[in-house]
């Protein structure tokens, strides 16, 4: 039983026919660029919506990759990578495996004859790595619901924890992926091509150092990718107990109107991991519960008690601070490193996209407290 996923038009009425067997029009694959879409579970796709995929244009493209890429197969895949440390926020360093520029290419590659001729893409309530959508969306959801109490999960090593073995097995359930593999040669050249995706290939010995690589291009496409099924399945657990969820990556955020136990939401995603026999598990120090009436972060905003997006007090604290310092350096003759007024830039159009009122006030209170116009100083600053 596949499931398909198409993106969904806008102002569409969905038929019951539709949701039977998944819509045939011609934009069902490549509709309008947006980010909503709709998945079905079906037990056979109709024969004219599987017409509109080329079953044998796929694996032949798959196939011309994988002898494109023959030395990049044939290298030891540590060879392949500049390997690095970040910082993490809530401390401690994330391990970062960047790929070198051949290997980039061909997964760049890779990853546009999954989105190109495979129509690979994404649950509705998958929110990260998806074009048009970011953190900001995410909580909107739960905000039109009118939550008042949220649940947030964190999957442990989400990438880490993923390999081959089980992306092919999740794919072999997924439109059109589900056709490629039913052929002997479609599931061999599908396998390969993901092979060149990990940090070691399906034949290792070492089932820790199978792990999806953070830092390539392809990784986040292939864990929404893999997610469509269990994404499915929990957005319709949760629904029949009135509640919303949502995933940004490895991060799970559950709410409802009514207060629920915590446990009752953990229950709820080990049951539907096991199900799936997927090999991510619960980061039980991650968890939180609250209220909106509480200190209620999420994704790095504030759903507040009046049901208010916001950026969080002290955010704005250090926004006034950083708003002023920077005026006042201009003025004395300091100028800011480029890095930094491009920072500070991007975080004035992320925090105007949560808060816009009362970021664009406070910008208006300093400009005229020092007779200045904030935002032309910064474009001028990054086009000198």
């Amino acid at each position: 039983m596949p499931y398909i996923t198409t993106k969904r038009e806008a102002h569409k009425q969905v038929t019951f026919e539709e949701l039977l067997a998944g819509p045939v029009q011609e934009s069902a694959f490549n509709g309008p660029r947006q980010s909503a879409t709709w998945t079905y579970n079906v037990r056979e796709p109709r024969p004219e919506f599987l017409a509109r995929f080329a079953l044998q244009g796929a694996i032949n493209t798959l196939t011309a990759f994988n002898r494109k890429h023959t030395a990049l197969f044939d290298k030891p895949r540590g060879e392949l990578y500049d390997s690095f440390r970040i910082p993490k926020k809530s401390g401690g360093l994330r391990k970062i495996d960047a790929p070198k520029e051949d290997l980039m290419l061909a997964l760049r590659e890779l990853k546009l004859i999954l989105e190109r001729d495979c129509f690979a893409l994404y649950h509705t309530n998958a929110y990260a790595y998806v074009p048009g959508r970011c953190t900001l969306d995410a909580v909107k959801c739960h905000q039109r619901n009118g939550s008042n109490w949220f649940c947030k999960l964190d999957f442990a090593n989400f990438f880490g924890k993923t390999t081959p073995e089980f992306i092919l097995r999740m794919l072999t359930d997924i439109f059109p992926f589900s056709e490629i593999c039913k052929r002997e040669d479609g599931r061999r050249e599908l396998a390969k091509a993901l092979d060149l995706c990990f940090l070691t290939g399906t034949d290792s010995q070492n089932p820790q150092a199978k792990g999806l690589p953070q830092g390539t291009p392809i990784s986040p496409l292939l864990t929404n990718l893999m997610m469509i099924p269990i994404d499915h399945a929990l957005t319709k657990r949760f629904r029949e107990k009135h509640m919303i969820y949502t995933r940004y990556a490895d991060d799970l955020l559950i709410s409802c109107r009514q207060g629920f136990s915590s446990d009752e939401a953990e229950n709820v995603v080990c049951d539907v991991l096991a199900y799936f026999h997927a090999p991510f598990a619960i980061k039980p120090e991650k968890t939180r519960y609250g209220s909106r009436s509480g200190s209620n972060w999420n994704l790095g905003v504030v759903l507040n008690k009046d049901n208010d997006i916001t950026i969080g007090h002290q955010k704005k604290k250090h926004f006034h601070a950083m708003l002023n310092n920077y005026i006042l350096d201009r003025r004395n003759g300091t100028a800011w490193p480029l890095e930094d007024v491009m920072q500070f830039n991007g975080l004035i159009s992320y925090y105007k996209m949560v808060e816009k009122p009362a970021i664009e006030g406070i910008i208006a209170h300093y400009n005229q407290k020092y007779g200045v116009n904030t935002m032309a100083m910064i474009k001028a600053d990054i086009a000198a």
